[in-house]
């Protein structure tokens, strides 16, 4: 299994606030790029004698695959939105991994009758935005609540087209505007938390409890707040999706595993790969370390680029922060935090 690897084109630039800037993208071989509503480009820059990959949540509303919106926020000491910002300009080539991520709406449930929620706080808005819109485009039964944190009304990404939107689903969509420092009249200050979270969410159900879905990305401590005050109100770990964009390589491990040399197999649509791996390396930092392509982004156990099958064998994972039950019990693994137990076969979903 080789990589598959983009070279995108910047079509055009937006300066969505202060520090925020979203960026056109194009295939410059003309193709459209096919994602899912939620999902990422893992952006590969070759970064003084290193390469360098983050990964940009696709913020595109529905309906151009020719062309694709990543936003990025200026963060302080990020080397890699720094050099986005203030060093690319429209026609320059980036290249890039296919979409990928599993901050995702379930296909076989997208027209049922219930709630979904979005929490998001500053640039989580990303993936939000095209979900929210993809799901009142392309459903007719779903409400949908976003509850939107940001530090003032000049600082919210999206905010005149989230107007838009709330004005043309109003029977459908309600956006509740959390702002920390407001500019205008028509706010108060007000931070979400868990207190008002409790009350927010029985007040804007419509449907069984049981049936809602929850998408939460923002800062690590609001995604905390989010997730505890979600899980003591009865709802279960599966009803929520997360996605992180501060994400730090986990350390290995304590021995978790024997440190005997295990043969990988990677089975492709052409050719095998083989190579073998040993503890205290992942699966994806052998492959690596032999030249091997394997899709990766994060080395977190959060994003899910990695994201491979265990068609055969045993696979331990030091963390994980994407996968399902059920993701686990059909045999997914993250070879970024995977460790081979024993002999394995890999097989990846071909895109």
């Amino acid at each position: 299994m080789v990589e598959h690897i983009l070279n995108l084109r910047i079509a055009g630039i937006v300066q969505e606030t202060a520090t925020a800037v979203s960026f056109l993208l194009e295939d410059t071989a003309g193709n459209d790029i096919v994602y899912k509503p939620g999902q990422f480009l893992t952006l590969i820059f070759n970064h003084g004698l290193h390469e360098v990959r983050r990964s940009y949540s696709i913020s595109s509303p529905p309906g151009n695959n020719n062309q694709v919106r990543i936003t990025v926020k200026r963060v302080h000491n990020g080397e890699i939105s720094r050099l986005l910002l203030d060093h690319y300009h429209t026609g320059d080539i980036i290249k890039a991994a296919f979409p990928a991520g599993m901050f995702v709406l379930d296909d076989n449930k997208a027209d049922k009758a219930r709630d979904i929620f979005f929490l998001a706080a500053g640039s989580g808005i990303s993936p939000v935005f095209s979900l929210l819109t993809s799901i009142l485009h392309n459903t007719r039964n779903t409400s949908v609540v976003l509850a939107y944190q940001n530090h003032s009304e000049r600082e919210t990404i999206f905010r005149s087209e989230l107007e838009e939107i709330a004005e043309k689903f109003s029977d459908r969509f309600k956006w509740y505007d959390f702002v920390s420092y407001p500019e205008a009249d028509r706010h108060s200050s007000m931070r979400l938390n868990n207190e008002i979270l409790e009350a927010l969410i029985p007040a804007a159900t419509r449907y069984q409890p049981a049936d809602t879905v929850f998408f939460v990305c923002g800062p690590p401590s609001f995604m905390r707040m989010c997730q505890f005050t979600i899980l003591l109100m009865g709802y279960r770990a599966a009803q929520i999706k997360k996605e992180y964009f501060v994400i730090n390589t986990p350390p290995p491990p304590p021995l978790i595993v024997n440190p005997v040399e295990r043969m990988v197999k990677v089975e492709g649509t052409r050719e095998d790969i083989y190579f073998t791996t040993v503890y205290p390396s992942t699966i994806l930092e052998s492959a690596l370390e032999k030249g091997i392509a394997l899709p990766y982004s994060c080395r977190g156990g959060r994003c899910s680029t990695c994201v491979a099958k265990c068609a055969g064998g045993e696979v331990v994972m030091s963390m994980n922060d994407v996968l399902t039950e059920a993701d686990i019990r059909d045999g997914l693994v993250l070879t970024c935090v995977g460790y081979a137990v024993t002999d394995i076969v890999l097989t990846y979903r071909q895109g």
